[in-house]
């Protein structure tokens, strides 16, 4: 202040002033009244010639002495032309409050609040900083709630959106979330620079509280700080104050406000305090009873080999003990974790074959490899006979996940798998009846009761051979039983069972009713989260999917989305697989292929090769189904190695494209490799009509005949009217008498009627359309030619629209007129999810009502606002004003 006043050194008062500044800064002491009334005398002669301003901004920050003459100074300002102005925050530490309160006391004091700056402010700043940039007014409104309108935090966020080169705009939420934890960020620097400069104990307090995590309990702080709880009651408001903690009520937990401030107070901490403090909060949880995966929590940063060897045990068996708790509890990323952590140690062959075990059990789902490879090693560690063969039961189930969830590979045992007939045989006489009802399913999946294991291996117990070997096992845990006979489905493992038996009915084209009422009584308890109910779950819906009950495997397909697994994790991508694949049999083709490229793009993320296969199966699958042979086959090159239902896929495009010598080299093969599997439903591929329609262009008329008969009787004796109708159209096309050929495409038209697969209805109905008019009946032909039409324009199918078109053009006929635009341009599908959109209702809550995808609801609306003519759901009200929609129209 007095450098101030000194001013221009030609000035009188110059001389005066800095002889007493100079005095000031070498005074021996600190300065007393007298000093005081020099200063202010000095003051008094430059105040006779001219006002002044005196501004002090951070006066908490002020020595003790500066801030007393100040006090004075107010007492004595009544008759000077001075303005003092002192700036102060008053959520800092302030350790001479009582002077400050000494001078706010005055009468001619007064106090000013600053409040947050306007938005119109906010507006100019944003502006100043982005001058090449508009500005979008969302972006204004989230950076003044974001900042709470304070300009210096407004300053330090612009600044750091400008060297992200991030733009002034808020439109999407990806946006949102960068501005929020920009915002985060500098708050919680700002925070941490606060509490630096606090008194050492609240210091003390705010890094127990971030230490512990959570909701901290003012009895265990106070024990962690070694002090009385009083004392923590009594800091509590400070922190508060400063914006390290949630303002809470005495006795209420304490908690960090934020994440970022709660990290950047650990980032304060050197390395040897947080593990004094990690270790401190680990030993006083474990007293206090709190759960074991909270007390393992803090003994994952520590270094272990530090701590004397009875914590060290301890700490080993709470690992261990936490990691088992995550599993039971579905947390399959925590228990990895504990495990990991734990098996770092040196420890007995017992504990990590137990450690291995947990950790293998938990990757099954998002790293099946590992998983596979942790769970072998534990096998060869373990000694009792119940713990091998149950390690046994889950390294195959990894493997099926692994395998990518092909269904083949989930309702069948993959080949290749490693054999454990001596594991699964001495663990006969267990007296656990959940591992002998898991064996028996396992045993249901064997692709035949003489053979659990589809290639021969070394795995049989002496004196008996591989197929002796399998039968004993077998018999052993009565897996010869009929299917899902006396078995109730109470508990998970006899659920497993019921799926397993459930999945073998399909897999053999035997008892769709039956098939379908163990898949319910499996699905009537609650799915868990491991790779056996996730195992279970997809051969559920596989079995609904066959039988062609699609709105019913969409909704298990949507169970399986909202497990409580990682985002990227096989679940979620065998989920939006499934979602295809049942979009692909409905013929909502969009649905497909938006299904199809979110799995890809979560299967890259996954560890698995065999796992990114099903997805471009999917897309292949599904570029055929719409007539683009080339793009399927271009998909599918260079894959080797493929699943057997892949190659069938492959058959068909060669075929559609004239390779007739290829494509049936490929769907032979296609049938060889689901025979050996015991896979004999058309339902998962129609290789037999394929490889019927190729015979036949070959001369092999007699065979193609056999084939297709084959088919067509597997096809009935499953039931499902979808599978049928497709056979029926495939026998059509190898018959030689035309009226044979109409009335086999009558019925499959009139059996596809009562089926949800539209597309193959459309199909059928371009094909019978043909046929009519190939036998001159032009009339029929152009009528049933018009319905396919339609119907194959509401699945998407726009090459099968074209030549049908042209058929029709053939027969004298053309489509009726429609609109192009309005409520009657709308398919029966987008009019009636446009309806319910317009009502209010979110995508997810129509999805759920109608049992569809919610990309499918998604994809509907946007076909239905392009052809109204509205740019989003609020208008959809006043288009489709009059315009009724059945209660009972299916999507």
């Amino acid at each position: 202040m007095l450098a101030g006043l000194a001013g221009d050194p030609a000035s009188p008062d110059h001389g005066t002033v800095e002889r007493l500044r100079h005095r000031l800064l070498h005074a021996p002491a600190p300065p007393d009244h007298r000093v005081f009334e020099e200063v202010h005398a000095s003051l008094l002669e430059v105040l006779r010639r001219s006002p002044k301003v005196i501004v002090v901004d951070r006066v908490q920050w002020m020595d003790d002495a500066s801030l007393r003459w100040f006090a004075y100074l107010v007492r004595h300002l009544a008759p000077l032309p001075l303005l003092v102005v002192l700036g102060v925050r008053t959520d800092d530490h302030f350790p001479a409050r009582e002077v400050l309160d000494e001078i706010t006391a005055q009468a001619f004091c007064r106090e000013l609040v600053l409040g947050p700056i306007s938005l119109d402010s906010v507006r100019a700043v944003v502006a100043r900083s982005f001058r090449q940039s508009a500005i979008d007014e969302r972006f204004v409104t989230l950076c003044q709630k974001a900042t709470g309108g304070v300009p210096q935090i407004l300053d330090r966020v612009l600044q750091a959106l400008l060297n992200h080169r991030l733009p002034p705009e808020a439109a999407t939420p990806e946006q949102v979330e960068q501005i929020l934890r920009v915002c985060a960020r500098i708050e919680a620097d700002s925070v941490a620079s606060r509490l630096a400069r606090q008194s050492a104990r609240l210091r003390e307090l705010a890094e127990a509280v971030s230490v512990l995590g959570r909701a901290a309990e003012p009895p265990i702080v106070a024990d962690l700080l070694n002090t009385a709880p009083e004392e923590v009651e009594g800091m509590r408001p400070e922190l508060a104050r400063i914006d390290v903690l949630d303002d809470a009520p005495r006795g209420a937990c304490l908690t960090v406000r934020t994440p970022e401030i709660r990290s950047a107070v650990l980032h304060s901490l050197s390395e040897r305090r947080r593990q004094l403090l990690h270790l401190r909060a680990a030993r006083r949880l474990g007293d206090y009873g709190a759960p074991t995966t909270r007390v393992a929590d803090h003994l994952l940063p520590l270094d272990l080999s530090t701590l004397s060897p009875g914590v060290r045990r301890w700490a080993l068996r709470t690992l261990q003990q936490a990691a088992e708790e995550a599993l039971t509890g579905g947390h399959t990323r925590p228990c990895a974790e504990y495990a990991r952590r734990a098996l770092r140690e040196e420890v007995t062959d017992e504990q990590r074959a137990r450690l291995l075990c947990l950790l293998g059990r938990s990757e099954a789902l998002h790293a099946p490899r590992a998983a596979a490879r942790h769970l072998d090693e534990a096998i060869s560690l373990l000694i009792r006979p119940e713990e091998r063969a149950e390690a046994v039961l889950e390294l195959w189930y990894a493997q099926m996940v692994q395998h990518g969830a092909f269904a083949e590979s989930v309702l069948r045992l993959p080949s290749g798998l490693p054999p454990r007939h001596r594991e699964l045989l001495d663990a006969a006489d267990t007296t656990d009846t959940d591992l002998r009802t898991r064996i028996r399913a396992l045993a249901r999946s064997s692709p035949s009761d003489a053979e659990l294991i589809p290639q021969p291996s070394l795995g049989a117990p002496p004196g008996l051979s591989e197929a002796t070997g399998t039968r004993a096992v077998l018999e052993s845990f009565g897996a010869l039983l009929p299917a899902g006979l006396g078995v109730p489905g109470v508990t998970p493992a006899e659920r497993e069972l019921l799926a397993a038996c459930a999945g073998d009915l399909a897999c053999r084209a035997e008892s769709r009713e039956t098939a379908l009422e163990l898949a319910s009584r499996a699905l009537a308890g609650t799915a868990g989260c491991g790779a056996p109910s996730i195992i279970m779950l997809l051969r559920c819906t596989a079995v609904l999917s066959w039988a062609g009950t699609l709105d019913a495997a969409t909704s298990l397909a949507d169970t399986l989305a909202s497990c409580d697994v990682p985002v990227r994790s096989v679940p979620q991508v065998i989920a939006h697989c499934l979602r295809a694949d049942i979009a692909v049999r409905r013929g909502d083709l969009a649905t497909a292929f938006q299904e199809a490229h979110a799995a890809q793009s979560l299967a890259q993320a996954t560890e698995s090769e065999d796992l990114s296969l099903l997805p471009l199966a999917l897309k292949a699958r599904a570029h055929a189904v719409s007539g683009r042979y080339e793009q399927a086959l271009r998909l599918l090159e260079g894959v080797a190695d493929m699943p057997a239902s892949m190659l069938g896929v492959r058959g068909w495009c060669r075929l559609s494209l004239g390779d007739t010598k290829s494509a049936l080299i490929d769907l032979l093969e296609c049938g060889r490799r689901l025979t050996e599997l015991h896979i004999v439903n058309p339902a998962l591929s129609a290789w037999r009509g394929g490889a019927a329609l190729a015979l036949t262009e070959l001369g092999e008329n007699a065979l193609a005949r056999q084939l297709l008969d084959e088919e067509l009787e597997l096809a009935r004796r499953w039931g499902d009217c979808g599978t049928i109708g497709q056979s029926l159209r495939a026998a059509a096309r190898i018959t030689t008498t035309a009226s044979a050929r109409v009335a086999l495409l009558e019925e499959s038209v009139r059996v596809l009627e009562g089926s949800g697969a539209r597309l193959q209805l459309a199909r059928s109905r371009v094909s019978l359309g043909r046929a009519f008019a190939a036998g001159g009946r032009l009339l029929p032909a152009r009528e049933a030619l018009r319905a396919g039409i339609s119907l194959a324009e509401e699945c998407g199918a726009k090459l099968l629209v074209e030549r049908a078109h042209k058929d029709l053009l053939g027969c004298g006929g053309r489509m009726r007129r429609s609109p192009l635009s309005g409520p009657a341009s709308l398919t029966r599908s987008e009019r009636r999810i446009a309806a319910l959109a317009a009502t209010g209702q979110t995508n997810r809550t129509i999805a759920q009502a109608l049992q569809v995808a919610p990309g499918t609801v998604e994809v509907h609306l946007t076909r239905a606002y392009r052809k109204l003519g509205v740019s989003g759901r609020n208008a959809l009200a006043d288009a489709l004003a009059g315009v009724l929609v059945g209660e009972h129209e299916p999507c």
